[in-house]
């Protein structure tokens, strides 16, 4: 295969994973996630980024609530709404990662069969490249959300 055919093919591939990341925004611009107190006193809906998006009181129970308490249950209830979340939005992104969440794996020490192979190129690596990409004192996670702390 030439240069030119590798050149296009990438190109062709380059051009369906970004079809394939813009559908996956627009799903996740779309989708929510909602959790009920345990006392079904209220429901919190949170969108993809973990932002809350809307409180239903079903009760009118909490008026008469200790403030701690109420916050108690709306934080509760709104962390519950946000793994839900989380699972949802890893679940959508997953597909997307394939080898690239090896290969970066491999790149910064997280095992796997790319280890071996990639470890001359680490060892060439610059100094703190690591943390430069992931942050100090950061790993890669097979879950973005819960690495990066968004999701609860």
């Amino acid at each position: 295969m030439s240069f030119q055919e590798q050149l296009a093919e990438a190109m062709t591939q380059l051009a369906e994973q970004t079809k394939k990341i813009q559908e996956v925004q627009e799903e996740l611009a779309r989708t929510s996630a909602s959790a009920t107190s345990k006392d079904r006193m209220v429901t919190a809906t949170v969108n993809a980024h973990g932002e809350i998006v809307s409180f239903k009181f079903h009760t009118e129970g909490y008026r008469t609530m200790p403030a701690a308490q109420l916050a108690e249950v709306l934080k509760t209830t709104v962390n519950t709404a946000r793994a839900e979340m989380s699972t949802k939005v890893s679940g959508t992104v997953r597909p997307l990662m394939g080898a690239q969440e090896e290969l970066a794996n491999g790149f910064f020490g997280g095992g796997g069969e790319l280890d071996d192979l990639l470890a001359p190129l680490r060892a060439m690596r610059p100094e703190g490249l690591a943390e430069t990409v992931l942050g100090k004192d950061r790993r890669p996670s097979a879950n973005r959300g819960e690495e990066d702390g968004l999701y609860g």
